[in-house]
This record gives C-alpha cells, structure tokens and sequence, in this order.
C-alpha cells in the first residue's frame, strides 16, 4: 500500500517500508531502533503498545493499522506548509559502489529550528512472501548513514545548512533500485506526542551524478521563490552554473503538475516568472502548489501559496 501512494505522488512521498519482525527477510535493527524513537501508538485498556503494520506520517504517531486511511492522511499532510526547503545532491561511483550525498537545508520560517537530520538507504523491488500477501517490497531500508542516531542541527531564521554523508553499497544490493532519503525532525515531542518531520526528500543513488570538483555546485543548485504567497506571479531564482539545463514543474496538492518550464542557464544566476496560468492558459485557483526543480545529479523541492 505504501509503495503504491508514492507511485501516485511520484517525486512528493519520501516513503519507508521498515521491517521491524526479527524473522523478517528484511529485519533491519536500526529500523526497530527507529520505530522506538517514537512513542508506542496503540492502546487496549490503558495499555500502550507498538504493532505493525502502522503508518507514521511526518513524524505523526496518529496513523492506523487500516491501510485504507493512509493515503488520505499523506495528502492531507503534504497540503501543509512546510518551514524548510530541502535540496539534496552528491557524488557516487559506481565502480566501487561508495558516494558522498548532500542535504541542504533552509529555514524559511522566522524561528531558529533545532532537530535531527537522518539518512536511509532504501532499496525497490525486493521479494519476500509476508503474512499480509504483499510479494514485492519497495522502499526498503538496507542502511541508516552513519547511523540511526543521525545529526542534531540548528539553523537561524533565513539561513542555510548543508550536511553530508559518505556511504557504500552493499555488492547484494542493486544500484539502480537504491534511494536516500533525509529528512529533519523535531527531536522535542509535542503534547499530543508528535515529533514533527518539518520536510524530507529522497533522490535515486544513480542520479547523484556530481563530479567532485563540482559538488559546490551541486549542493547550491537551489531556488528562491517571491513573492510567496503572491496573487499575480512568482518569480524563482536559480542559482546554478551557465549551461545547465533544468526543469521546473508545479503540481496542485494532489499531485497533477499544472505548469512546467524547460531551459538552460543563460547565467549562474537566472529568474524564471510563472504568471500563474496552466499549461492550456487558465488562471490557477487559489491555493497550494509544489514545485520541482530538477537538473542533472540533484533536485530541489518546495510549497508556494497562490491567494
């Protein structure tokens, strides 16, 4: 079920299949360490207790057992702002199997955020029979980098953060159904015992493409959008190098890109401007969007809000 809401959010869903069961093929004890960091989120007479399957969302301990209410809770979480923009790239070779990924994180709110900055390596396309009669998995974590304690980080108001991680392949693993994933979490559980994702990301291992000489590049191939919100047009500015071609496209909360633009940097710095129509001349309705700018060996995502 997991798999399948990622697949009809493609590029929006940071998702992690954890396989806690010690019998299971895919048992991971960091994982378990992973799901004890949460509290246990089921009760039966004053009895607190952790069961599986259950989906957290964000750090929201307040999913269900019931498949059927997950992709509502997704959807509902991603029509959230979100206080951190996160860009991810790096290097990796795949003549020995070993890389360096980078996660650069800006705090676009105006309050310090302090929280904890982890990195998974999941991996697609796994055969195990289990007990729910699921024979393929996907997103499956084979590594936490460097571990499952991750890096606790502080970033002021405005300002930027870039952490990176060196990381190696298992020989058994199969590089082209490899991901990462980063996200920072609010270490602080709030009283309704949610320890807030405040934004996440993931990029195919294959894709971290970077030559080392490069990688300043990579981890600033960033975009600043303004006005936002903005009720006429927004204008983003990319930062990367001349000649690089990108891709920039906006989806509604539900996914359905509505606007895309294609180009090459005339420039290391260059403005495009959305005038806020769809991709057949219509006015977007007022509301949420996503975009998604991607270049060669990183991507970089974020929310604006059209009044």
């Amino acid at each position: 079920m997991l798999a399948r809401i990622a697949d009809n959010y493609p590029g929006r869903v940071a998702a992690i299949e954890m396989h806690v069961g010690i019998l299971d093929s895919f048992y991971l004890p960091e994982a378990l360490d992973r799901m004890h960091y949460y509290p246990p989120p089921e009760s039966t007479v004053g009895n607190w207790f952790y069961t599986s399957p259950w989906l957290w969302f964000d750090g929201d301990k307040h999913g269900t057992e019931d498949y059927n209410t997950w992709e509502s809770k997704i959807v509902n979480r991603m029509m959230q702002d979100a206080p951190v923009t996160l860009t991810m790239g790096g290097i990796f070779s795949a003549t020995d199997d070993t890389g360096r990924v980078y996660a650069h994180f800006r705090n676009d709110s105006t309050d310090t955020i302090t929280g904890r900055v982890i990195f998974v390596i999941t991996e697609d396309s796994l055969y195990f029979p289990s007990v729910n009669g699921d024979l393929w998995h996907n997103h499956v974590p084979r590594d936490y980098v460097p571990d499952h304690d991750g890096q606790v980080v502080s970033i002021a108001p405005g300002d930027s953060l870039t952490v990176d991680r060196f990381f190696s392949l298992d020989t058994n693993w199969v590089d082209e159904m490899c991901d990462i994933v980063t996200w920072i979490q609010n270490d602080s559980m709030s009283a309704d015992s949610i320890k807030e994702i405040w934004q996440g990301a993931m990029i195919k291992v294959t894709d971290l493409t970077g030559i080392h000489e490069q990688e300043t590049d990579v981890v600033r191939s960033t975009l600043h959008a303004y006005p936002n919100p903005c009720a006429r047009d927004i204008t983003f500015m990319l930062d990367m190098p001349s000649g690089t071609a990108y891709t920039l496209i906006f989806y509604d909360v539900i996914g359905r890109p509505v606007r895309y633009f294609t180009g090459i940097a005339p420039a290391r710095r260059h403005e495009v401007t959305w005038n806020l129509l769809d991709q057949t001349g219509d006015k977007v309705s007022p509301g949420i969007y996503l975009y998604s700018l991607t270049r060669k060996g990183v991507q970089a995502r974020g929310k604006i809000i059209v009044r």
